[in-house]
């Protein structure tokens, strides 16, 4: 998306508070437009939880940690995956916190399975940090559409730096092709050729904007379009993810990252496993 359609972008992201009795009005408008936000979803004690985990990630508790610097930005681009298991303070936000119930109550399914976790900070003036167009659902090497993306912010994320959605993207269920996040015009590695790629010349009309303060979540399906700019602010631009799936979902064993892949797993069948615990239902809490 180009700059002068960003400054264009003017709607945004339906927000309900993540505490409403009444959860049918935020799954409708999950359903509708393929993302939603929940204001005030995590406290702020949850949040310094997974500071405290950003810390120990960085300082080697995570084996998948990348720092990357790109030329002419004053500040850095990190991520991690896939950490929960060695990073205490990931593992408790994820299992001990009330996220897997805010998910599992706008998911409609009898069970809500850990799919993986992913960090991912945004320094000031990390202007050439941006995502490009795409679906998360392209990476995965799964079957089925009850998979989610439950992103809380770390701190506050004005419009300027905010994640941008393609409004209703998910109702075709096209799975588009996998695009590198570092260079678009360079073919991912694990990009499966017959599909089409991601929409270009997207419509600004019909783009939803999520500017959030800390502790607000946005939950998204995996087939709906999204992308971001660079942060050119002057303060970090924070969040953590986590990945889930529902009852549909199976396991097909196509290319991905090793985050994404088991294989004990058969194609086929469920995901839930040692590496993707179930969580919620199918008879109880399961740590893995």
């Amino acid at each position: 998306m180009t700059v002068a359609t960003q400054q264009r972008t003017t709607r945004q992201v339906q927000a309900f508070s993540a505490d409403a009795a009444d959860v049918v009005p935020t799954r409708n408008a999950l359903a509708a437009d393929g993302v939603v936000c929940l204001r005030n979803a995590i406290p702020r004690p949850w949040l310094d939880t997974i500071e405290s985990g950003i810390v120990d990630a960085l300082a080697g508790a995570s084996s998948d940690v990348d720092v990357v610097q790109r030329d002419g930005d004053a500040g850095r681009f990190t991520f991690s995956s896939g950490a929960w298991r060695s990073v205490d303070g990931f593992r408790s936000y994820i299992f001990d916190s009330p996220l897997p119930d805010l998910v599992w109550r706008l998911l409609d399914s009898t069970d809500l399975t850990l799919f993986y976790d992913f960090l991912l900070i945004k320094e000031g003036r990390s202007d050439s940090a941006a995502t490009p167009w795409h679906q998360d659902h392209s990476y995965y090497p799964v079957d089925g559409f009850k998979v989610v993306n439950s992103w809380v912010a770390l701190d506050d994320i004005p419009a300027e730096s905010a994640l941008r959605f393609l409004a209703g993207s998910h109702h075709a269920r096209t799975l588009y092709r996998a695009v590198d996040f570092d260079d678009p015009n360079r073919p991912y590695r694990h990009a499966r050729n017959e599909l089409p790629l991601p929409p270009d010349g997207i419509n600004p009309d019909e783009v939803l904007v999520a500017p959030l303060q800390a502790g607000d979540m946005l939950v998204w399906w995996s087939y709906t379009l999204h992308s971001a700019p660079g942060n050119s602010q002057p303060n970090r631009r924070a969040a953590f993810s986590v990945n889930w799936v529902g009852d549909d979902v199976t396991y097909n064993a196509k290319p991905a990252l090793d985050t994404y892949l088991e294989p004990s797993l058969t194609v086929g069948a469920p995901i839930a496993c040692e590496k993707f615990p179930r969580v919620r239902g199918g008879g109880g809490r399961a740590l893995g």
